[in-house]
């Protein structure tokens, strides 16, 4: 079964935390759980730490992938948990022309990922790196050579691309390859716990069809039903594609099965004790008894 977790907010709704948790309390009780981030973006000036796990893995490792990769105790490849995944670099005002286009990089992120993976699952795992040259180009020089460091060490090397073939991938070009990886992790697991990305439904056509749903915000998690919310996406989302559909708006028509109260966390890198979270992780033993 799929569970989808999706954010209300665009930025720090706190779902990473709640997948991991979530992952960590299934396994506990015995339930083979596997979490999945079908396209992931870290900031690098946020968290730069993930130049460190890329090169120990030799592959473009965002934060996001390795809190997940670290809740499901390293059984499952980082790369299959996160298919599609990406390095934003800080490209200041001084490497744009107008302030309107640096602006627009603030809100659309392909045009500060500097280094992208693809990774598909058809017959096994293989992963493809892209090096935008039109984001290198705007990256201040002691970044570059942070970052060229890290490129050494990338299997495969990165191939150049640029902003339109990056803008394409976060588009939606690069979910078949997410989906085979999606696919591989339920083939092997009881209950895939799915993370979207920002504050859209679903990040992929398969992941749109989930057994339940949590819709996240700061402080509170809502339960929806999965069928609900599956019928919901096909009378809002444009052509086909989830991820073009807000949470908040599915979630208005679609109601909750239930409301959860977050507290605030000490270390949220701990994420949250079981019995916080209970009633969600009954809910997931409660959908898979029912098969």
């Amino acid at each position: 079964m799929k569970v989808l977790i999706a954010g209300l907010i665009p930025n720090d709704a706190g779902k990473t935390v709640l997948a991991a948790s979530l992952v960590k309390a299934l396994l506990r009780e015995g339930v083979s759980a596997t979490p999945v981030k079908p396209l992931g973006a870290t900031d690098l000036w946020g968290h730069p730490e993930a130049l460190n796990r890329s090169r120990e893995a030799r592959l473009v490792v965002t934060w996001d992938g390795y809190i997940l990769h670290r809740a499901s105790g390293g059984r499952v490849p980082i790369e299959v948990i996160n298919p599609i995944g990406a390095l934003l670099a800080p490209t200041p005002p001084s490497r744009y022309r107008s302030r309107s286009s640096y602006e627009a990089s603030l809100v659309e992120p392909y045009r500060r990922a500097v280094l992208t993976r693809v990774t598909g699952c058809a017959g096994g795992s293989r992963s493809l790196h892209l090096a935008n040259a039109d984001a290198m180009s705007r990256v201040p020089q002691r970044v570059s050579e942070a970052l060229q460091e890290v490129i050494m060490y990338l299997t495969p090397p990165p191939t150049p691309a640029s902003d339109e073939a990056i803008e394409g991938i976060f588009s939606g070009a690069g979910s078949t390859a997410a989906d085979t990886c999606l696919a591989m992790a339920e083939a092997s697991s009881d209950a895939v716990i799915v993370e979207s990305n920002s504050d859209v439904v679903a990040p992929t056509p398969s992941s749109s069809y989930p057994s339940l749903a949590i819709m996240v915000a700061p402080g509170e998690a809502y339960l929806v039903e999965g069928t609900r919310l599956s019928r919901a996406l096909e009378a809002i989302a444009m052509s086909g594609r989830p991820w073009a559909a807000k949470a908040m708006e599915a979630l208005e028509l679609t109601g909750h099965l239930g409301r959860v109260d977050l507290p605030l966390l000490e270390d949220p890198d701990e994420g949250y004790p079981p019995d916080m979270i209970s009633p969600l992780v009954e809910a997931v033993k409660g959908r898979l008894r029912k098969g």
